[in-house]
């Protein structure tokens, strides 16, 4: 899976930038309580977690029960073409 590091520089919050990129990634993400998209490995130690992480495939448990809000997908985005390349 590739890894993006993406600066977003504005003050930590659940309104901020950072927290909507962050909600609604997961929330993106996130197979809890939906039709399985892209599952972990079978040998994901999630697996053997809580749940919701098994549920979910991801580890941060946050907004993973929660409907992406497609307006975060412009801010990334906006953000996104900021970077350096």
């Amino acid at each position: 899976m590739p890894f993006l590091w993406l600066e977003v520089d504005d003050p930590p919050g659940p309104t901020s930038d950072r927290g909507r990129i962050k909600a609604g990634a997961i929330a993106l993400l996130s197979n809890f309580d939906r039709p399985v998209c892209d599952g972990p490995s079978e040998g994901w130690l999630g697996n053997d977690g809580s749940p919701t992480i098994r549920e979910s495939g991801l580890w941060n448990v946050d907004h993973v029960d929660e409907v992406p809000d497609p307006a975060f997908l412009d801010l990334l985005e906006s953000h996104l073409k900021r970077q350096s390349p």
